[in-house]
């Protein structure tokens, strides 16, 4: 058969491929090729594998389902196997089947957008959903993975202005409750001094839990630390970042319940939850904590009694007020404002904030809405935002519509157009 062979030779010219022999401009080129010809590849194994599921393939073979048989047959993973089933069935989102056959969308990029349609409302038309689809594809090549998502989850936003605050509301009430019932936790004795446990919880409790137990293994404190678990403070500083996560866990058990959970920067053991003050009172509407997680008014309300979370209630222009300070370090209640202001970290294609310091550490101090949050690292990157604002490489100013913009330096971009966080872009309601 001609498209085996030529798929065999694809095969051979790439393995006889020697990455020492090319430039560095050739290694970016044949990345971004590579890629592209792995998702058209993805694509149209996702075509196969839907054919094969109509003749019933799987069936005919023994296996118990077109996963198991893919899995097999293709020696993948089950859960790679089922995402290539999942997009195969179905039918509409021609335009993004495309993309993604031609290789201008990538797999993950094409299941965003496949799910996003597919989640519409039924009462959202064949046009309206072709409209939200072609936007949503045309933000695919402006935003990373996470950016999209973001975007794809508020698509109905373009489509229906008034109606998406109240569908959104609802969607979320009903994630929730099967969070509600998904929630587990387990812990057995090991048999050898140590305890094993396994949990699943929600994404605004997961924050909570993350944001205390980064609270206590904070650079700040890695003397105290250190001290605290009868270590050397370079011992403790050298430990991988999931034993010092361990052992922090540790000690947050043994602190409850009461509120002595140790803070770095005095925010790192809170999450704040922004909500308009009338869907707080009524339980209307939603919520959104500085994680970036949405959530219901009504799970804002429970989390309300927390003492670890801070509600920062907003007018009807979104504003929350100002706060200056002659203070170099921000305080605990002027960093929650930043946070809400900026909803998190503003530098682009980033990932959820923890605890942060303002850019302009050099500078003469000013109000808070002069300044940017910006992400102060993870553990393969510590403090990188940061440091690259810091240290000059990129710069970060405050715009006329008061979002803050990161400029690239000219090695990534020579025109240095100033960029934004996804959450930032506007989705304008389409016309008519």
């Amino acid at each position: 058969m001609v498209i085996v062979d030529q798929l065999s030779s694809l095969a051979d010219d790439l393995a006889a491929l020697e990455p020492w022999q090319l430039t560095g401009t050739e290694v970016r080129e044949v990345i971004v090729a590579v890629q592209r010809t792995r998702t058209a590849l993805d694509a149209t194994m996702s075509r196969l594998v839907g054919c094969a599921d109509q003749m019933g393939l799987a069936k005919d073979d023994g296996a118990a389902s077109t996963t198991a048989w893919l899995s097999a047959a293709a020696n993948m993973t089950k859960g790679a196997a089922s995402k290539l089933v999942g997009l195969s069935k179905g039918t509409g989102c021609e335009a993004t089947r495309q993309a993604w056959s031609a290789g201008r969308l990538s797999t993950d990029q094409a299941a965003v957008i496949i799910k996003a349609v597919g989640a519409l409302p039924d009462w959202v038309d064949e046009q309206p959903r072709a409209d939200a689809e072609t936007h949503l594809i045309a933000l695919a090549g402006e935003h990373d993975l996470e950016g999209l998502q973001r975007l794809a989850h508020r698509v109905l936003e373009v489509i229906d202005p008034d109606g998406y605050d109240e569908h959104l509301s609802e969607q979320l009430r009903q994630e929730e409750e099967r969070v509600r019932v998904r929630t587990r936790f387990a812990m057995a004795r090991r048999g050898d001094g140590t305890n094993r446990g396994v949990f699943v919880l929600g994404d605004t409790d997961g924050d909570v839990l993350r944001a205390a137990i980064e609270g206590i293994i904070a650079p700040r404190r890695n003397g105290a630390a250190a001290e605290s678990f009868g270590m050397g403070a370079d011992d403790w500083a050298d430990l991988p970042r999931v034993q010092k996560m361990g052992h922090a866990f540790a000690e947050l058990v043994n602190h409850l319940p009461t509120d002595a959970l140790p803070v770095s920067g005095g925010l790192a053991a809170t999450v704040a939850v922004t909500i308009d003050a009338d869907n707080l009172a009524t339980g209307t509407g939603t919520a959104t904590n500085t994680s970036g997680t949405t959530m219901s008014a009504t799970k804002a309300q429970r989390m309300a009694c927390n003492a670890h979370l801070v509600a920062l209630l907003l007018d009807g222009d979104s504003r929350v007020i100002d706060h200056g300070t002659t203070r170099r370090l921000y305080d605990r209640h002027q960093r929650l404002i930043l946070a809400t202001r900026d909803d998190g970290c503003v530098f682009p294609r980033t990932q959820p904030w923890a605890d942060r310091r303002e850019a302009g550490a050099r500078a003469k101090p000013a109000a808070v809405r002069n300044e940017p949050l910006l992400r102060r690292g993870t553990s393969r990157a510590p403090h990188f935002h940061h440091h690259l604002v810091h240290e000059g490489q990129w710069t970060a100013r405050m715009a006329d519509d008061g979002i803050v913009e990161v400029i690239p330096p000219p090695h990534v971009d020579p025109d240095r157009t100033p960029q934004r966080h996804p959450r930032f872009t506007r989705q304008h309601p389409r016309a008519g």
